[in-house]
């Protein structure tokens, strides 16, 4: 079986793959955007979680050629790593990440939670178990749990820093949404990866230019497209949406796959026109957030700043739901308007990818030949973009209705004012 695929031309399947994408669990994704709210700003972003898996465990299996025969593994770990490429995003529910908060909040689940149930409970894990793939393996691998030393390269192939995962929806995010930050030389940095002796990755010096054009435009594809001002506004719609419709539809509540298999895109914004706004307070926010979203009437962004900070306690600080209410509240009080009508949005990323399994977490490994022999360094070493970049990016955001955006901006500026410059990234 073969798919021609836009951004890396024909993939192959082996039979197994093709059994788990013919699958009704698979099949799904379908349904998913990969872009919850890209395409209210990018028309084009209504590419799927289905498409952006099967390039994941291309990339994946391609890594895995170049690395797992210097490991003595062989062919079924290959496999093993491709389907967790074409499995690791199976439990995305319906606007992805979107729906993720929602059931962060009210079940203590992600979606990396859902994909494990999913591969243990569903019919995936039946298909992989009838050729002798063991499940248990694949949801490890999907979560990046290492059970030997070699699985720091096994799992870390699709669950690490540089990882098939990243480099696939950078080019596809950027190539749906017709914008050119996602171009990264994925090739080069497969090719110069290599293996140390202590079973991490690294890449090859040689390999820099690659590395440094990845965190760019990660940084880039996350200040302008993910988080871009209108993708934020309708995403935290979305999140008042889900919140209130779960409460008429309890939607986070599911119990078996097959209830979860029912929540996509299409079917939970056929669920949610179909309440009645008199039945309660919940159900009535939740059709006034749908029509608004149908009639493309968003919250208006009155106030940003793009803070750039090294410190991971003042991220976690600013995305504290509590730290945002009062924020809120304060805002509202001098705008003269009601604590629903001011939202604060502080979405915050690594600038260089985590790895919690290193003593700093924001260091890629890279190696350089001398005399023969292989010396291991950090990035940051040798780049100053790497060294430049390591921090956290938050971006702080008050949305209001159009009506109110002048008082609230006032506001907002007001209470912000104490925020000094020197740590502020204008952009």
């Amino acid at each position: 079986m073969e798919i021609n695929d836009p951004i890396h031309d024909f993939i192959g399947l082996t039979d197994v793959e093709a059994k788990i994408v013919n699958s009704e669990t698979y099949q799904r994704l379908r349904r998913i955007k990969q872009l919850s709210g890209g395409h209210f700003v990018y028309p084009s972003a209504e590419h799927t979680r289905f498409a952006h898996c099967i390039g994941v465990m291309h990339l994946a299996g391609r890594t895995g050629k170049h690395l797992l025969n210097k490991l003595e593994l062989g062919d079924d770990v290959l496999q093993d790593v491709r389907v967790a490429g074409l499995l690791h995003d199976l439990g995305h529910g319906p606007f992805s990440h979107v729906f993720e908060e929602s059931l962060i909040e009210n079940r203590g689940w992600n979606h990396e939670d859902v994909t494990e149930w999913l591969v243990l409970e569903s019919e995936i894990g039946d298909i992989l178990e009838a050729v002798g793939i063991s499940k248990k393996r694949i949801s490890d691998l999907v979560r990046g749990r290492r059970t030997s030393k070699k699985d720091a390269v096994v799992s870390g192939i699709v669950a690490g820093q540089v990882d098939a995962d990243k480099m696939d929806y950078l080019i596809r995010d950027s190539f749906y949404c017709g914008v050119n930050y996602g171009l990264v030389d994925i090739h080069r940095l497969i090719d110069s990866l290599e293996v140390s002796k202590d079973y991490q990755l690294e890449f090859s010096i040689a390999a820099r230019g690659a590395l440094e054009a990845f965190l760019v435009a990660r940084y880039e594809m996350f200040l302008n497209v993910y988080y871009h001002k209108t993708v934020r506004s309708v995403e935290v719609m979305l999140v008042k949406l889900i919140n209130a419709a779960n409460n008429v539809l309890h939607l986070t509540s599911f119990k078996t796959p097959e209830e979860f298999l029912v929540l996509d895109d299409m079917s939970l914004v056929s669920m949610m026109r179909g309440i009645d706004p008199t039945e309660s307070d919940y159900a009535r926010e939740a059709s006034i957030m749908m029509n608004l979203l149908d009639s493309r009437v968003l919250y208006k962004s009155v106030f940003e700043k793009v803070l750039h900070t090294q410190d991971r306690f003042v991220s976690k600080v600013l995305t504290k739901r509590k730290v945002r209410e009062s924020i809120e509240e304060e805002i509202a009080s001098i705008a003269g308007v009601g604590n629903h009508e001011v939202i604060v949005d502080v979405p915050t990323l690594p600038s260089v990818p985590y790895n919690p399994h290193q003593l700093n977490p924001m260091e890629i490994a890279i190696f350089e030949i001398v005399d023969g022999k292989k010396v291991s360094h950090n990035l940051s070493e040798y780049s100053n973009i790497a060294e430049m970049m390591k921090g956290y990016l938050d971006v702080i955001r008050v949305y209001t209705f159009d009506k109110n955006r002048a008082k609230v901006g006032r506001a907002a500026r007001e209470v912000f004012q104490e925020v000094p410059d020197t740590a502020l990234i204008h952009m």
